[in-house]
């Protein structure tokens, strides 16, 4: 339908250059109903082969059967057109390389795009004005943007034909598609090869438009007479071929009105849409700025109070900078807060145990915080090595104290005496007071032990005194036949040294108390006798035999007196007194017993 309801006349000339045999240029459209294509090509021949060539057939006949294969005029499409043009060159098996420039042109009759790639050219007309045109990829135009060439100097250069890119070149393929391009009526474009341009100018292309009056075949002939007018001293005219489409009139949508409505309805659509949008990406946008704007704020406050040393207050800053990088998703910040984060942790967990007293696993503790502050551009390191030598220092203390108590132990108040004084020392260097009230405490105590030693060991001392005076004086009662005496005096004497601990001491007293026991034993053997004897005495004086009795009253006396029972022993000197009393009634020449033993 849109190609019924527009107007699109045309009128293409394609002939051979004067003195030329063969036409190497080529010519060709297809006019679908929603799509059409225009397409002119110039073989590349090089020196001065002026064979027959089949490469601008070949290109033009390559995108003319791609167009119809798959019609459209996006800038995609265009480009595998070319391209499949310049495949179709690369992939001829003839013995001659095919090389040709090329131009098309693809409307949907109300818009239009062109490509190219090579020397080709496209114009466009409106109002009797050239208002696009396309460019040459030779080395010519080049120098003419770089202002090196006149542009009306390119036709007659030597590097006109010194192309970058073209159909089947060896080098990488590119091409050229111009953006969209709305046609009006009465506008007019033409697609020419180098056999045109080189005898024409652009003057003279506006002239052939402007002399048409509106008739296409009038300006390709128009055209054709200024080409062979201008025919050079040599009379060798290169092959031409020019193409004019005169748009009489392009497609209207019968719907236009409708669709104009729905797209006003969408266009409005789309700006409140787009203002919303807008508004929330401001408001998001500013957001995120504050959020930006305060993790930078968080993180150099954090920065500013591991300066200070207030690894508190930075943890609270890190982590507020920490959490708005992650929903930045920033992760260049947020890999560098958490080196920082990392290190602020380290240093509070090593504090923490330096307070908690255990200075063995802080000193480790402070060692993985250093390591952890390179990287966080070394932050802290003199607080961290100040902090580690500190709790050196109190482990140090604690370890004198230690080892002072150890001396202590095993009684060397002396070695003992000396850690805790480095100990208090140290501590005073370090103004560590809570070890130097330890050390000091641990030196009270030591003090106190040695004077209740020294109080001990004069209380021993006159324990062991009076333990051998009871030992003397039991020795003087053993000397004395005491033996009650001697065993009270042992047995005092055994008790204090067995409460000293002196037990050899003891043992000799158990000898002493075990004698006594068999002088005991005797003197108890030696009492029976005596009494054995008494008995026997008073047996005798009772027969009258005085004589005997006074003898075994002498026995029991002498018993007596070894054992000294002064009891016994008086008891005994009586009888001894009475006997002889009968001894001296006795009258004077008679014989007893008793004058006998006189």
């Amino acid at each position: 339908m849109r190609r019924e309801n527009s107007t699109f006349n045309l009128k293409f000339l394609s002939q051979p250059g004067v003195q030329l045999l063969h036409n190497n240029d080529y010519y060709g459209c297809s006019e679908l109903e929603e799509f059409a294509c225009y397409v002119v090509a110039d073989g590349l021949l090089s020196g001065n082969d002026k064979r027959e060539d089949p490469s601008a057939r070949m290109a033009v006949e390559a995108v003319i059967d791609a167009f119809n294969a798959s019609p459209s005029m996006g800038s995609r499409a265009i480009s595998k057109y070319l391209e499949a043009a310049h495949n179709a060159l690369r992939q001829n098996k003839g013995k001659k390389r095919c090389r040709a420039s090329i131009t098309v042109v693809i409307t949907d009759y109300q818009k239009l795009r062109y490509g190219y790639a090579g020397n080709c050219r496209f114009h466009l007309y409106r109002h009797g004005k050239l208002i696009e045109e396309s460019k040459d990829n030779s080395l010519s135009w080049e120098m003419m943007e770089e202002g090196q060439l006149p542009k009306d100097k390119i036709a007659l250069h030597e590097e006109r034909n010194n192309l970058d890119t073209y159909c089947g070149t060896m080098r990488t393929f590119r091409s050229t598609v111009s953006r969209k391009i709305k046609l009006r009526n009465a506008d007019i474009f033409s697609l020419f090869t180098r056999g045109v341009w080189e005898s024409a100018d652009t003057n003279d292309m506006l002239s052939a438009v402007q002399v048409a009056e509106n008739k296409p075949e009038e300006a390709a002939d128009y055209l054709e007479r200024l080409i062979l007018d201008k025919t050079p001293i040599t009379g060798i005219v290169e092959n031409y071929t020019v193409c004019f489409v005169f748009i009489d009139k392009v497609y209207l949508d019968p719907k236009r009105g409708k669709r104009i409505k729905m797209i006003i309805i969408i266009s409005l659509i789309v700006i409140v849409v787009v203002a919303v949008a807008v508004i929330l990406f401001l408001w998001w946008r500013g957001r995120r700025e504050e959020m930006r704007s305060n993790m930078q704020l968080a993180y150099h406050n954090g920065i500013e109070y591991i300066q200070g040393n207030n690894f508190v207050r930075a943890k609270g800053e890190l982590e507020t900078a920490y959490d708005l990088a992650e929903k930045l998703r920033d992760k260049k910040h947020k890999s560098d807060i958490n080196n920082y984060k990392l290190l602020v942790d380290a240093v509070i967990y090593a504090d923490d145990l330096m307070e908690a007293g255990n200075y063995e696993t802080a000193i480790d503790a402070y060692g993985a915080a250093s390591n952890q502050s390179r990287y966080a551009d070394n932050l802290a390191a003199g607080y961290i090595d100040s902090k580690r030598e500190k709790a050196t220092g109190f482990l140090n203390v604690h370890e004198y104290i230690f080892l002072g108590d150890s001396m202590a132990d095993i009684g060397d108040w002396n070695g003992a005496e000396d850690k805790y004084l480095s100990a208090r020392v140290l501590a005073s260097r370090m103004y560590y007071t809570d070890g130097k009230k330890e050390a000091n405490d641990a030196l009270t105590a030591l003090y106190g032990l040695k004077e209740a030693e020294v109080q001990e060991q004069q209380a021993q001392a006159q324990a062991e005194v009076a333990a051998a005076e009871y030992i003397i004086e039991g020795d003087n009662a053993l000397r004395e036949g005491d033996l009650v005496a001697a065993v009270l005096f042992y047995q005092l004497a055994r008790d204090q040294y067995e409460e000293l601990g002196k037990e050899s001491i003891v043992a000799a007293i158990d000898r002493k108390l075990a004698l006594v026991d068999v002088k005991v034993l005797q003197n108890e053997y030696q009492a029976e006798y005596a009494a054995d004897y008494i008995q026997a005495g008073d047996e005798m004086a009772d027969q009258g035999e005085y004589v005997d009795a006074k003898r075994f009253y002498l026995l029991a006396r002498e018993i007596y007196a070894n054992l000294g029972d002064t009891v016994k022993l008086d008891e005994v000197q009586a009888k001894i007194d009475l006997v002889d009393l009968y001894l001296a009634a006795v009258p004077v020449g008679a014989t007893s017993n008793a004058d006998s033993e006189a």
